[in-house]
């Protein structure tokens, strides 16, 4: 263990730059799995809105990334042929939008050292961070939405139409193994994009670029 841990000591390179307070992958997760609940929505339902001024009605919903939730709603609605309009009043039809789920769990195992474990200074007494040195570590990440919609005249609040509840998922896994192996499995395409693009995405040490290389 201590010649393992002084070896990997030699080989930590972390940087940090300024980060937002939700990550890529959170954001591309969440954004996914709203996609896909909404690709739920009933063909028929849809064709039953055609041509009709409709009013998206936000005031059951507040959830994570509303605003990305609604615009997609819009799009899908407008390219299939509904006018939706912006003031209730201009409204033939209300369609109401409320989320009964729109966030992601992450879970992680390690197998060794841990980076948020300590140890006490023997003179001092203080805790002394510890590298971390995980012989096994995985990180699963997994994120559901699902979220349901009603739609009603906007005159006689006749009821049109109730959608099932749409459900829609994604996830993101991280297996790495004694540090140097690291393999991701993800089913969200623009993560499986960047990861096709990594090696070219790294910079190229100056000592083996070719010359007269940019």
């Amino acid at each position: 263990m201590a010649l393992l841990a002084s070896l990997a000591s030699g080989c930590i390179n972390k940087q940090r730059m300024t980060e937002p307070a939700r990550s890529v992958g959170e954001q591309l997760l969440l954004s996914t799995a709203i996609e896909r609940a909404l690709s739920e929505l009933d063909t028929e339902a849809i064709r039953r809105l055609q041509g009709i001024k409709v009013y998206l009605s936000e005031q059951y919903l507040k959830t994570l990334d509303q605003e990305y939730l609604i615009g997609s709603l819009r799009d899908l609605l407008l390219s299939n042929g509904v006018l939706v309009v912006d003031d209730a009043k201009q409204a033939e039809m209300i369609v109401e939008v409320r989320s009964g789920a729109n966030s992601l769990d992450t879970a992680a195992v390690t197998f060794g050292i841990a980076e948020d474990q300590a140890m006490p200074n023997p003179l001092t007494g203080a805790a002394v961070a510890l590298p971390e040195l995980a012989f096994f570590k995985k990180e699963n990440s997994f994120s559901v939405t699902k979220i349901s919609l009603v739609a009603y005249q906007a005159n006689t609040r006749e009821h049109v139409f109730s959608s099932r509840a749409l459900l829609g998922g994604a996830y993101d896994k991280h297996i790495q193994l004694l540090g140097l192996i690291r393999l991701r499995f993800t089913d969200v395409p623009e993560l499986k994009t960047i990861k096709e693009k990594e090696p070219s995405l790294l910079p190229i040490p100056s000592a083996l670029r070719p010359p007269f290389a940019p």
